[in-house]
């Protein structure tokens, strides 16, 4: 297939690139060429005989950089805050946050770093000046394409768990306008003391005093100063106010009664995830996830999908 490259990097931003590739990052010198030159916004674009047109945004490149770069002698950056300090630099120097946020989306996931993820998507939903121009379609369906490799294909639970809270971040701040700034993950709830239970559940399917099955679950655990939010196979912090699309489980029921009394006054000590291999037939198998969280006094909460993959199930040790 043909191509015609119709516009490309300055010799500015290709020198910005090239920094990127670099193990030590002058992040005063990216700034100075980004003042001198260089565009926050610029765009190599490439189109082909068919009329499809790829579009390379510098920032994009730039952290795609640090993991697949092809600079000769290439040594991966050792600065953990390259992915952000990077972000920060190119947004002070003009970049259109909401033109290219849906674009960035699209490859945060390419950091491979779980707190880079996350703070620079609070960076980009604090940077939008108007969410209501912007389609976050494409970004959530590679967020989420990508937590379920993690989950199914490399089994890298912990990973899919804090992509499907950047998903969460995005899709809430799109639709409700939630704060992404009072999400954050799950670990932050360790060693507090559990307040109060909320759940909210569809099409309950057992309801025992220590084991309830239903189709989807939303849990809200309150903690002294921070709400750990289970929602189905994955969990985080949210302190913004609760919401479900499912209904309140309360009055005469066994399982939310027993939880309330089971967790009550317990400290929350460790969120644990683990591997569960479930045979679909003879020649399939189907990673899912098991979420353990640890109470004092050798109590625990376990979450993971029912036996047939098809349902939601938690069982109180």
């Amino acid at each position: 297939m043909s191509y015609e490259v119709i516009s490309k990097f300055n010799s500015y931003e290709s020198e910005i690139y090239n920094l990127c590739c670099e193990q030590k990052i002058d992040y005063e010198k990216i700034d100075y060429l980004l003042k001198h030159g260089a565009s926050a916004n610029a765009v190599k674009i490439t189109k082909f005989n068919d009329g499809y047109e790829d579009k390379e945004l510098l920032f994009v490149e730039c952290i795609l950089a640090d993991k697949y770069s092809c600079c000769e002698n290439y040594i991966p950056t050792i600065d953990k805050k390259f992915y952000l300090k990077l972000l920060n630099i190119f947004i002070d120097n003009g970049l259109d946050v909401d033109k290219y946020a849906d674009l960035i989306f699209s490859y945060i996931h390419f950091t491979y770093d779980d707190k880079a993820c996350i703070e620079m998507t609070k960076t980009i939903l604090n940077h939008i000046k108007n969410k209501d121009n912007i389609n976050f379609e494409n970004s959530l369906d590679d967020i989420a394409t990508e937590a379920s490799y993690n989950d199914c294909c490399v089994q890298n639970h912990k990973y899919a768990n804090n992509l499907s809270l950047v998903g969460e971040m995005i899709e809430k701040f799109s639709k409700n306008g939630s704060n992404p700034n009072n999400y954050y993950e799950c670990d932050k709830i360790l060693n507090q003391t559990i307040n109060n239970v909320k759940i909210f559940c569809k099409d309950i399917k057992i309801d025992q005093p220590k084991k309830f099955i239903c189709d989807d679950i939303d849990i809200f655990i309150e903690c002294e100063k921070d709400v750990l939010c289970i929602k189905n196979e994955f969990v985080f912090v949210n302190n913004n106010d609760i919401i479900s699309n499912h209904d309140l489980l309360e009055g005469e029921n066994s399982f939310g009664n027993s939880l309330k009394e089971y967790v009550k006054n317990e400290k929350i000590l460790d969120i644990i995830f683990k591997d569960c291999p479930i045979k679909t037939d003879y020649t399939s198998t189907v990673h899912t996830t098991i979420i353990i969280i640890k109470l004092t006094n050798n109590k625990s909460i376990k979450i993971k999908t029912d036996e047939t993959v098809s349902f939601m199930k938690i069982l109180l040790k």
